[in-house]
């Protein structure tokens, strides 16, 4: 499994990467959808094998406020049974020691669907020591970039997270001091 994801991320570095262009803009269109089919069908099997991690380069607050952040210091990290919510907006101290709050916490009630349309969705809860909540992934038919939504179950505020799911393996991310 982990080949096959590894060996899909490849060829669509290799074909973006190869250089050539094509210059009529119908083949440029289907090259570009062609490679994200590739990553979503990557992204989707990553994402089954419970194995990754959401890069987020954009926080969406309660009230659809956007705020630019670091993919460095903010992600959703899920391996097997574990998962790690780390949102780090501020630079400088804090709770984690990176600018934000880091929780640890078990993964129970996984629940995995396709819509109609082929947006994939997968859900689950979270239980920490201080704290616990749902997790919402989302990807689009054929996108590659994805959304995870929680839910804190002690407040109403929730935030959504933006950015890129990648295997765990590759991922370059900063793990602050878990609560």
């Amino acid at each position: 499994m982990k080949g096959v994801i590894v060996f899909l991320m490849m060829l669509t570095a290799c074909m973006s990467a190869s250089g050539a262009v094509p210059q009529d803009r119908k083949a440029r269109k289907a090259m570009e959808a062609a490679e994200d089919s590739v990553m979503f069908v990557a992204t989707v099997e990553t994402m089954k094998a419970m194995n990754f991690v959401l890069e987020a380069d954009r926080l969406v607050l309660k009230r659809g406020e956007n705020v630019l952040v670091s993919s460095l210091t903010n992600f959703v990290s899920v391996k097997g049974d574990r998962a790690v919510i780390q949102v780090a907006p501020f630079s400088g101290p804090g709770v984690n020691g990176v600018g934000g709050v880091t929780v640890d916490g078990t993964i129970t009630d996984v629940e995995y669907r396709v819509s109609k349309k082929g947006n994939v969705t997968l859900s689950m809860y979270v239980s920490g020591a201080i704290a616990s909540c749902k997790l919402s992934f989302s990807v689009p038919k054929n996108g590659t970039r994805a959304t995870v939504r929680v839910f804190p179950n002690y407040s109403s505020k929730d935030i959504s997270l933006v950015g890129r799911i990648v295997p765990a393996e590759l991922s370059k991310v900063y793990e602050g001091l878990s609560l």
